[in-house]
């Protein structure tokens, strides 16, 4: 404890009251003064003190540290200066005096709390959980410690732990923002959607004039492929204020397409075409837009753009198109080798042999090429093939044909 001598009593008296009345530039007057006459502990520890609420906390990390010089073992000194120093920034040297007034008190729950914290900005994982795990069998009511323990239980690879933790800090307040967040994170990483999106309604609930919750919301439908319900969402997003960055912009416009609302697609599109010229899945929805819309130069053109700008994963699909977008123009030829650009990249998609023959079929006079193209497609596709009985039917009337020819 530290100590009080009776010498300069009323002295003392009027400094405390000066600091009680945040009189604090007159206080540290007089403190000085007392200093220079005679250093005492309590009177380093009072500088301290208003140093701190002057927020001159070098100066006060100045003032505890020659208090302890005088009282070493002083837990209420090692606390304070463990405490200028964590606010400083200065976590590495605010370790050993938290620890040392731990040891003191270890029956003092918030300085073990401080403790922890420190282990946590220092990025001491296992030495924060173990704090805040011993905090938690004295006293599972602290929803500020819980939701410590909780961060470093998920720090910690205990997953299970963290999840059951965020959930009773929400619980207990549900206006913690920041935990909704990192409890939907762990539940999408444990592939729980489901229950993310659970909590991402429930922070709807709680603040729904929130942006963010939202945009987890419109991510979840748009992975899920339930483009109508993330249309709404990312909608809901822009209209509380969400910024239109560009992968939410591309996800929106894309969401706008698969819910058959292609002219505003195209709109949102263009803006993120405005921002990356050549972005594969831009150009490639803007001409499936345009594809839909019957506008098929302009689709051909930008299949052609994502083409030239796609990586190989997109190609097969994009020459899919292109074909059926020649083939709607009645660019037969040009149809037959888009397809079979699209079936070279990737041979599993054996639809595109069944396209390739109905176009031979339709504008070649030869029609062994488009008997050729639907036993090929027959054989390959096997028991996937989805028109089967339609090829079948053909082949047979194909074969008729040039018999009698």
């Amino acid at each position: 404890m530290l100590m009080w001598i009776p010498f300069g009593a009323h002295s003392q008296e009027k400094i405390d009251l000066l600091i009680l009345n945040r009189h604090y530039e007159e206080a540290l007057q007089q403190l000085n003064k007392r200093i220079q006459k005679q250093p005492e502990a309590v009177l380093y520890y009072k500088k301290g003190l208003v140093l701190n609420n002057l927020q001159n906390y070098q100066g006060a990390v100045n003032a505890f540290s020659l208090a302890l010089e005088l009282e070493p073992k002083n837990p209420e000194l090692l606390a304070e200066l463990a405490d200028a120093l964590s606010t400083l920034g200065s976590h590495h040297d605010a370790t050993s005096f938290y620890e040392q007034v731990a040891a003191l008190q270890p029956g003092n729950l918030a300085l073990a709390g401080k403790l922890g914290r420190n282990y946590i900005q220092l990025k001491k994982f296992p030495r924060a959980y173990a704090v805040f795990a011993g905090i938690y069998k004295i006293d599972s009511t602290n929803v500020f410690w819980n939701k410590q323990f909780a961060f470093c239980a998920y720090q910690t690879g205990k997953t299970r732990e963290a999840i059951r933790l965020y959930e009773k800090v929400i619980e207990d307040n549900s206006r913690d923002y920041a935990s909704y967040f990192n409890l939907i994170k762990l539940f999408q990483q444990t592939e729980q959607f489901g229950k993310a999106l659970e909590i991402i309604e429930k922070g709807i609930t709680n603040f729904p004039e929130e942006p963010e919750f939202f945009q987890q919301q419109a991510h979840y439908f748009f992975g899920n492929k339930q483009y109508e319900n993330a249309r709404l969402a990312y909608e809901n997003y822009f209209s509380t204020g969400g910024d239109s960055v560009y992968k939410v912009l591309m996800n929106y416009g894309i969401s706008l397409y698969f819910a058959k609302d292609e002219p505003q697609a195209i709109e949102i599109l263009d803006k993120c075409a405005s921002q990356v010229a050549n972005d594969p899945y831009v150009l490639f929805y803007l001409s499936l837009s345009y594809k839909k819309l019957t506008e098929y130069e302009v689709a051909e053109a930008f299949m052609n753009a994502a083409i030239e700008s796609a990586t190989p994963a997109y190609l097969p699909d994009m020459y899919h198109h292109l074909g059926q977008i020649f083939g709607q123009q009645r660019m037969f030829e040009e149809s037959v080798a888009a397809l079979k650009k699209a079936n070279e990249l990737d041979p599993t998609n054996y639809e595109v042999l069944f396209e390739i023959a109905t176009t031979y079929e339709e504008f070649n006079s030869n029609k062994t090429l488009a008997l050729n193209y639907y036993s090929i497609y027959l054989k390959e596709a096997g028991e996937s093939a989805r028109n089967v009985n339609y090829a079948l039917d053909r082949i047979k009337k194909l074969r008729e044909d040039l018999f009698f020819e």
